[in-house]
């Protein structure tokens, strides 16, 4: 019989997992594997209902308690702008400076910056409490996006992070090849102000303005 502890790490795992697919099943790049993915989803909804009834009830949890609970997906859509802490990784001064000022326009109070892939990995690690949000350059010397994703992702407390590409790659291939790593979503340079924001506010739906609200293409 699994402890309870186990049954949270597997729980938490595959709901990351689900809210990943939920997110992306109507991606282009994806439609081509769009049946496997649905049948994914219900073998997935099945497998988190079977672990939920392995739990004990947690009718009088404390509502810090009944949080811990919840999918990345759902945690993110409670935070207020004031509450997201975000992490730029860029070695692009330019850039990175851009999207923190674009960040803190939109009530981001706490938005660092790494100049590097090694420095982002260290700042991950030593962060206290962790970053909801990390914006990562994908070419950068010593470590890449993806170095950073992983390194990322291998820490349990950033199971419910989100993560973000900001890149040059175009290519569909490369894209794909990045989600199919795990990557939440990616924006394209140049950075289109109100492209970015959108993408953000998919993920964080609290900063969502007038503005911002449209669909993104």
């Amino acid at each position: 019989m699994f402890t309870k502890l186990e049954i949270q790490i597997m729980t938490k795992t595959l709901q990351q997992r689900r809210d990943w697919i939920t997110k992306n099943i109507n991606n282009p790049d994806l439609q081509v594997n769009k049946e496997q993915h649905q049948q994914t989803l219900a073998l997935l909804d099945s497998v988190v209902s079977k672990l939920n009834a392995l739990s004990p009830t947690d009718a009088g949890a404390s509502p810090s308690t009944r949080l811990s609970k919840l999918t990345g997906a759902q945690k993110r859509s409670q935070l207020e702008p004031s509450q997201i802490r975000v992490l730029i990784v860029d070695d692009d001064e330019l850039i990175a400076s851009l999207l923190q000022t674009l960040l803190r326009s939109l009530g981001v109070l706490v938005v660092d910056i790494a100049s590097d892939g090694l420095k982002g990995i260290s700042m991950l690690y030593n962060a206290n409490p962790v970053y909801d949000l990390v914006l990562c350059d994908w070419h950068m010397p010593i470590k890449n996006g993806l170095d950073v994703h992983n390194a990322m992702r291998a820490a349990e407390r950033y199971m419910d992070a989100c993560f973000i590409l900001v890149t040059a790659v175009t290519e569909a291939k490369q894209i794909r090849e990045a989600i199919d790593e795990g990557v939440d979503d990616y924006v394209v340079k140049p950075i289109e102000e109100q492209k970015i924001i959108r993408k953000i506010a998919r993920h964080f739906p609290k900063l969502r303005t007038s503005e911002n609200s449209e669909p993104d293409s």
